[in-house]
């Protein structure tokens, strides 16, 4: 019974990404040969939030989100950050907050097809965890995504808790948001782990999604940037302290 609606989902969302090759990708390509950026970008945003909500139907959730106001306006330079529990954590975030960015994307994905086409449309940065170069890179590649207008989205616990604890920051791990000047954005997640990696039976998943007040790293002064992994910590745990004792 534990795997029923997880394999149902297989069922669902494998067959939605081999379609989305021809209905996302495909065209997207073609705008961008002939130099419709916007509207390529605007074709796989509308079909990455469709199949988001695929995804998080076919696995029996219930989503709610709070704060949604608080997200800056499109065209600002932001940094969104959340915590991690699950491999649904992008999904949910893409389709019930409407958020549009790039990723920082461990290497290994760049192999599986059809992931790696959408990693590369929605301006992922990769990184190689075992280099330390990579870091650097990728930090770079995101600053240059968010000065030219494309938000970027990290996880700074820089892989999935498994007891749905969030775990320490890495180290320098902001420092993409910092170097661009960006806007952070906190995001909190809970429930996403329950609704797939410790899925139990058939039944409806809550998952709570919280965005809390944006931080403006471009105003901050040298203690409050060392204070900043900090802040931004208890900004994404404050919410799911709240959730854990409703």
């Amino acid at each position: 019974m534990r795997y029923i609606q997880v394999v149902f989902a297989f069922m669902i969302v494998i067959p939605a990404l081999l379609i989305s090759m021809v209905v996302a990708i495909f065209p997207s390509f073609v705008m961008r040969l002939i130099g419709l950026k916007k509207a390529a970008d605007a074709w796989m945003f509308l079909n990455a939030v469709n199949i988001s909500k695929v995804i998080l139907f076919s696995l029996g959730t219930k989503v709610e989100t709070h704060n949604k106001h608080l997200i800056p306006p499109k065209g600002s330079p932001v940094c969104f950050v959340a915590n991690h529990q699950s491999a649904v954590d992008i999904p949910v975030t893409v389709g019930f907050l409407n958020i549009w960015a790039g990723f920082i994307t461990k290497a290994e994905l760049k192999k599986i097809p059809i992931v790696s086409s959408w990693i590369k449309a929605v301006h992922c940065v990769y990184i190689d965890r075992k280099s330390p170069r990579s870091a650097i890179e990728a930090i770079f590649k995101g600053v240059d995504n968010i000065r030219g207008g494309i938000p970027m989205f990290i996880f700074p616990e820089g892989t999935r808790s498994k007891n749905g604890k969030v775990g320490e920051f890495k180290t320098g791990s902001l420092k993409l948001a910092t170097r661009a000047k960006a806007i952070i954005v906190p995001i909190s997640i809970s429930g996403t782990r329950e609704s797939f990696e410790d899925k139990k039976g058939i039944g409806i998943q809550k998952i709570v999604l919280t965005v809390s007040e944006p931080i403006d790293t471009s105003v901050m002064n040298e203690t409050e940037l060392k204070e900043l992994p900090t802040t931004v910590f208890n900004a994404i745990t404050a919410p799911l302290l709240l959730n854990s004792s409703n």
